[in-house]
């Protein structure tokens, strides 16, 4: 009998050890994770950038890249004549009041504005520069006292 309390005993004395071992595992996770949540000062994705900045070649170092918008030039005839007001990103460009006017765009949408006028008045597309998709060569809008919009594009 003496050897099986022997083996009891062996084996209670493992599972307190294994207990023992368990928490200070646990203790030591806890103790871990307090650190990296109260660790305000670096972020890890951060640190993990600035170690492999490190070990790895500088990254390469690009001038900021400022979007340079083109111009193109851009002939519009109104017939008949009107006070038609061209605009362009929020700004007046030109008015088409003597007929033709040679105007300076940049890509997007030309705004014909024709509120106010009776009647019906025809922007035609005399000139534009050959790199230009849009508008198209002898294009005509119909404008009717309201606001039509041309597209430029390349």
């Amino acid at each position: 009998m003496r050897r099986r309390a022997s083996v009891l005993e062996w084996m209670w004395n493992t599972v307190q050890r294994g207990e023992r071992k368990l928490i200070r595992v646990m203790v030591l996770a806890s103790v871990i994770l307090l650190l990296m949540q109260l660790s305000a000062i670096r972020d890890p994705l951060e640190f993990y950038m600035a170690v492999s900045a490190q070990v790895e070649e500088p990254p390469l170092e690009l001038p900021a890249l400022t979007e340079v918008q083109k111009t193109w030039q851009l002939r519009l005839k109104a017939t008949p004549a009107a006070p038609i007001r061209v605009l362009q990103n929020g700004k007046v460009i030109g008015t088409l009041a003597n007929g033709e006017k040679q105007l300076t765009v940049e890509s997007g949408q030309v705004l014909l504005d024709g509120r106010g006028l009776a009647q019906i008045i025809q922007v035609q597309v005399i000139n534009k520069d050959i790199q230009l998709v849009e508008p198209r060569q002898n294009q005509i809008v119909v404008i009717q006292g309201d606001i039509k919009s041309l597209r430029v594009s390349p």
